[in-house]
């Protein structure tokens, strides 16, 4: 009988799915509790998750969850006995990836939980390490089929100038209501008139400003109102105007893979002349090479955080910091004090705001989580993890600089022992250059700023972070996470000091 004694950790994961019917992390999370009570098996308070992320290897976001799930199997901080997944693809559809969790979890004994199977494998047990090497491999092949078959699908569709995607604002879709095939794509009667007063105006020579201004005052909904309540509480945004007047299908032109393929005859007609758009194209493009915000940065995080109720961005205000009371002196009336906060800067035309942090603790918590992340020993392997193919590359050196460097701490404790130093610095000449060598390739592998790249390569990071500009603290920032100031919530209200939990990070 297997031991009832357990604790067990999840590891939930959904890709998008926009037919609702898999199974959410909260779903899978339901389930798993349900089968680890009948078990006898306690559930860890911390499980890891990651939402709307792919697990194959044409994934673009990064999957945290499994990140950090790696991290600590990596550094003995599992703190569980059992590893449950809902189904064996929910944790990786990349063999090589999947097979590293498998020998992760053999080195820290840890069990591996697939839920659908009701089955728990052990990862030190041969037949039950096949049966997982199985799994990845079937699922990865199913998502290269998957992928072949999408862009097959895909091109096919581009060369025949039909639609792919979401709705564009303008047209609506007119589907045969018995075969729900597309019959055709016509101008939205109310949308239409919208995308094309908005061009009218841009050429004439109104900003994006104030084209939203005026839409949000005149009560028009957004682009997007029902894709999130977020989107229907900012409304429309000057990006919002520019990305909405840069896509060629206003002009009755197909897009495939980034390029215009001007000579498809496409099934829905032109909101925009193709001239009038190409020109409006070069009007848009030089007022982006005009020289703007070229003032000096002030401040370590306005305009890079942002609201966590509408997404706008945050300015710097001020709040009175108490009763300035008298001198004890003179009994003068005191100046009053002030402190910065960052704050919502609402939507264009509409008034209010909706959060509102002191400066010096947003700063301190970011400054703090940023180096943090940069100080991980995976950093660099996993920043810009778009590039899959060169996963394994980045895998192998990380292992090559680990070994290298436990082996001189080896060489130094047996020196220290021997009282023979002279061992120790002639390994150290050796191995170093190997180091250095495996490190420089690693940096050249990550797809990221070179910036970044040398704050992460220093030798002590916060000290070289204490040297950069203001300037290149802001770019390091906003090249890697999006930090997003929530409401106070009711428990916190009347204390004092950060409270951290205002605070979500959206990494990039």
């Amino acid at each position: 009988m297997a031991p009832t004694n357990l604790t067990l950790r999840e590891y939930l994961r959904v890709s998008f799915d926009k037919s609702g019917v898999g199974k959410s992390p909260s779903q899978q999370h339901d389930e798993m509790a349900a089968g680890a009570q009948q078990k006898g098996w306690t559930l860890h308070p911390s499980p890891y998750r990651d939402t709307d992320r792919s697990a194959s290897r044409y994934a673009r976001k990064a999957r945290e969850g499994f990140a950090e799930l790696m991290a600590d199997l990596e550094d003995g901080n599992f703190d569980a006995d059992v590893l449950g997944i809902w189904e064996s693809s929910r944790g990786s559809r990349r063999t090589g990836e999947w097979i590293d969790l498998i020998e992760l979890c053999a080195d820290r004994r840890v069990q591996i939980w697939v839920m659908t199977h009701n089955r728990t494998y052990d990862p030190t047990n041969a037949r039950d390490r096949r049966s997982l090497r199985e799994d990845a491999s079937d699922a990865e092949y199913e998502s290269d089929k998957t992928s072949e078959r999408l862009r097959r699908d895909v091109r096919a569709n581009a060369m025949k100038g039909r639609p792919h995607g979401k709705h564009i604002f303008g047209y609506e879709r007119v589907y045969d209501q018995v075969t729900r095939q597309l019959v055709e794509v016509v101008e939205h009667p109310e949308h239409g008139p919208i995308v094309r007063e908005a061009a009218r105006r841009v050429l004439a020579g109104e900003t994006y400003y104030a084209v939203a201004k005026d839409f949000n005052a005149r009560g028009i909904p957004p682009r997007r109102p029902s894709y999130t309540e977020r989107r229907s509480v900012l409304g429309w945004t000057p990006p919002a105007v520019k990305q909405m007047l840069t896509m060629p299908a206003y002009a009755g032109l197909r897009q495939h893979q980034g390029k215009v393929l001007e000579d498809i005859q496409t099934v829905w007609p032109p909101l925009i002349e193709p001239d009038e758009w190409h020109r409006m194209q070069a009007v848009m493009a030089g007022r982006s090479k005009q020289k703007i915000n070229s003032w000096p940065a002030k401040h370590l995080l306005g305009g890079i955080a942002v609201c966590g109720v509408c997404g706008a961005g945050t300015r710097i205000g001020k709040q009175n910091a108490g009763r300035p009371g008298n001198d004890k002196e003179t009994g003068e009336r005191l100046p009053q004090q002030h402190y910065n906060t960052y704050i919502c800067q609402g939507a264009p035309g509409k008034t209010g705001f909706h959060v509102a942090m002191k400066e010096d603790h947003l700063d301190l918590l970011v400054t703090e989580v940023v180096m943090a992340r940069i100080q991980r020993p995976d950093f660099l392997a996993r920043v810009g993890q778009e590039n899959g193919g060169i996963d394994e590359e980045r895998a192998a050196l990380l292992e090559e600089i680990r070994h290298h460097r436990e082996w001189l701490e080896e060489v130094r404790t047996e020196a220290e022992k021997r009282r023979n130093l002279s061992a120790l610095f002639d390994q150290e000449s050796r191995v170093a250059p190997k180091i250095e060598a495996a490190q420089k390739r690693l940096n050249s592998l990550a797809a990221t700023d070179p910036l970044i790249i040398e704050l992460a390569g220093a030798d002590d990071v916060e000290a070289r972070w204490a040297e950069f500009s203001l300037v290149h603290k802001r770019q390091v920032i906003r090249l890697l996470v999006v930090p997003r100031i929530h409401t106070v919530a009711h428990d916190w209200k009347g204390r004092r000091g950060i409270n951290r939990d205002r605070v979500q990070f959206t990494w990039k």
